[in-house]
């Protein structure tokens, strides 16, 4: 189970501040935000890949360069 080692301050996405500490369970939701490795004292385990018959994202390109004049 994760667990913090400090308090760090989040912010949802309906833009809500929360606090989280040391004693606190941390939702999979808060953790996600939480990108700082000395803020856990347990880090969570990383989420399961995506099965590999998922579709994935189409690659952006870049817009083709102008020649100069």
């Amino acid at each position: 189970m994760a667990r913090l080692k400090s308090f760090v301050h989040v912010t949802d996405a309906h833009g809500e501040a929360h606090v989280f500490g040391p004693a606190d369970d941390v939702p999979a939701w808060a953790q996600a935000l939480i990108t700082n490795p000395k803020a856990w004292a347990e880090a969570p385990e990383p989420e399961a890949p995506a099965p590999s018959g998922a579709p994935r994202p189409a690659a952006k390109r870049a817009a083709p360069r102008r020649k100069a004049s």
